[in-house]
């Protein structure tokens, strides 16, 4: 199966430009922070005046029309999408939806409101199954504080408890995207970071049973990362290890874990599980035509072939069958900032 990890659909529609691709990508994947955070401060960085007033009082949703313009010209398969944190400080998620084809869908919470009006909230949790392959999309601001409303939002008021709990710097100071004081692991818990919720972490079991049943291999996409070491403390998931555990008691089915966030990117192998846990280096901050991997997955390895600031790899699937495996020494170690 061939793939892409960033929509470049002038070099992947058919071939890339130099030819070196004999085979039409099959399916693009997009690990989230499709535009920047500062889209929506252009000014304050020195943007160009032109676009500035092109963009108007939206330069976010500016942002992302030309972005999906661009992905219109991919046309070989589908584009499986993630959703980050910059993302959010431009658009909803019902926004997301609308320009991305998410299938967020409402989740309950408690029941329908005394107007008749269910209370749940949009999630974007998925998967999709292609030649053998069932690929999970994680919703990692599932819960979080980010476009989740103050006053009516359950996941935002949990979130707001995360917080409370663990950073300080949200109680003391209300900067919630701050780590200062906050040792290792423990600087996940800052808001430009969220959780998998409980019913998100039930649908995960379900979907890891189906493909153990239909005889699948797994490949897990999250906009954040999921397992220490593979990104630095502060982009981890604030409940990685709650979804780690999960994927550990499918390492039968589960052979790699694809996320982003932490846009230098990095690796680690799961030393309990053999599960293979790659960051990929972000288009977001390199010239997206220079920055992206053609990934081909095999019946026993998956090969990155990485571009630009993309690191190549071969992740081995040994793991899957109970043989014998060590952690590739090819991959960049985890040097990541949100």
């Amino acid at each position: 199966v061939k793939m892409h990890a960033w929509p470049l659909p002038r070099r992947i529609d058919n071939n890339d430009n130099d030819g070196n691709q004999p085979h039409p990508v099959e399916l693009v994947l997009n690990l989230g922070d499709t535009i920047d955070g500062k889209c929506q401060d252009m000014a304050q960085y020195d943007g160009d005046p032109v676009i500035i007033a092109e963009a108007g009082d939206d330069p976010g949703m500016y942002a992302m029309n030309h972005v999906v313009d661009a992905m219109a010209q991919y046309t070989k398969g589908p584009i499986l999408h993630t959703y980050g944190n910059h993302c959010l400080y431009n658009l909803d998620r019902k926004q997301l939806q609308d320009k991305l084809g998410i299938p967020f869908v409402r989740e309950e919470q408690n029941g329908d409101d005394d107007d008749g009006h269910d209370d749940g909230e949009l999630v974007g949790y998925y998967s999709h199954v292609h030649k053998g392959i069932r690929f999970v999309t994680l919703d990692s601001y599932d819960v979080c504080m980010m476009q989740r409303c103050p006053e009516t939002s359950a996941k935002r008021k949990q979130a707001e408890a995360i917080l409370t709990q663990h950073n300080p710097n949200y109680v003391k100071d209300d900067n919630m995207n701050s780590p200062e004081g906050l040792e290792d692991l423990e600087k996940r818990f800052v808001g430009f970071n969220g959780a998998v919720g409980e019913i998100q972490l039930k649908w995960l079991e379900e979907e890891l049973e189906k493909a153990r049943q239909s005889k699948e291999k797994v490949i897990i996409l999250s906009h954040q990362p999921i397992f220490p070491g593979s990104s630095g403390g502060v982009c981890l998931m604030w409940n990685y290890d709650q979804v780690l555990s999960i994927l550990r008691n499918y390492s039968d089915v589960v052979a790699v874990s694809l996320s982003g966030h932490a846009h230098k990117g990095g690796y680690q192998r799961d030393p309990e599980s053999g599960i293979h846990f790659r960051v990929v280096e972000a288009v977001l901050e390199n010239k997206p035509e220079k920055t992206y991997a053609i990934v081909d997955v095999h019946e026993k390895e998956v090969v990155i072939c990485g571009f630009g600031n993309c690191h190549s790899a071969v992740y081995d699937f040994e793991h899957l069958t109970g043989g014998e495996w060590t952690a590739p020494t090819a991959a960049a170690a985890a040097t990541a900032e949100s």
